[in-house]
Parts: C-alpha cells; structure tokens; sequence
C-alpha cells in the first residue's frame, strides 16, 4: 500500500484518487474547496484511507501548517497552476527532509512545453521530480483541450510509466492548440 498526497484531487483529478484508493492505497487530498472534499470522500470506496484537508495554495502560510501535519508520502501528485509555483516549492520544502524516496508527479498545463514558462523547483535528492504536460488532442483539421477522463487515464500512465516528461496529448504543432 502507498500513501498518495494529492493536491487538486477534486476536480479533474478526481476519478485517478477514487481509482488509488480503490486499488487500497491511503489518499490524502489537499483541496480549496470543503464542499468538494465531502463530496469525494461520500464517493470513496475505502473512506477509512481517504484524508481530507482544506487548503488553499495561495494562502502559503497556512498551506504549509498543514503539510506538515501530513506524513511523508510516497508519491505526490499536484496540479498547481502557475500562480502557486511558491506552494510547489514548499511541497519540496516540506517533504525533502524525509527519510525516505518520494515521487513528485507535477500536472503542469500546455504552455511548460516552452522552457521560459516551465517553473522547476529545487528539489533535493530525496525526491524524484516528473513533469506531466496536459496538451490537447488534434482531430483532423480541429483540436480540442483534453477530457477529464483523458488526463485521468494519462496522468495514471505517467505514475506508472515514470519518465522525466510525459505529455498527455499532444502539444505540437503549437498554432494548433484550441
């Protein structure tokens, strides 16, 4: 059994943390909105590991009070916009004292593919970083953002597959993008 951390689980990440704690693992979801949290955790199979946390990270004082109060997982999955690349950083903070290896998964959005918008942060030799692009799909002459359940089932294949990059999409050719 793993202990998942995921930060933004309420929403397009959803079904992946259902599907973790279904397959056994504990999950801890950090989320904004409380509604949101009670709703996921009435939807879990095993709610004895599923944890719930209301955060916002914007608030990175308070957000950072609650990490700690989290142990150490084994595998961290975050979907924090740009805005919060402070909290991103703290997550490192946080965990990259830990007596053991920890996996950072960050869902990041289309644009990361350009090296002057991709926001890394320092991490130390405890955690092992992947970056998750979520590009687009193209249809014939037309492209469209990715379903929820594409990014789902891509992000799942990112946790398994473990490669430095994974794009979930496409993110070329750029003009192409919805």
């Amino acid at each position: 059994m793993k202990h998942y951390l995921v930060i933004g689980g309420t929403g397009m990440l959803q079904a992946a943390v259902l599907d973790w704690n279904q397959e056994g693992h504990m999950v801890t979801v950090i989320a904004r909105t409380e509604k949101k949290l009670r709703r996921l955790a009435e939807c879990a199979a095993h709610s004895e590991r599923l944890r719930t946390i209301q955060a916002d990270y914007h608030q990175l004082e308070s957000f950072q009070k609650k990490l700690e109060d989290v142990p150490p997982p084994d595998i961290i999955v975050s979907w924090i916009h740009r805005s919060g690349n402070s909290a991103i950083q703290a997550l490192c903070n946080t965990y990259g004292n830990a007596s053991k290896r920890i996996e950072l998964f960050h869902i990041k959005g289309s644009s990361a593919h350009d090296p002057l918008q991709n926001y890394v942060p320092h991490y130390p030799d405890t955690i092992d970083y992947y970056e998750v692009i979520l590009g687009f799909q193209l249809t014939g002459s037309t492209s469209r953002w990715l379903t929820n359940e594409e990014i789902v089932k891509g992000v799942g294949k990112a946790v398994k597959q473990r490669h430095s990059r994974y794009i979930v999409g496409t993110i070329e050719p750029w003009n192409a993008r919805p």
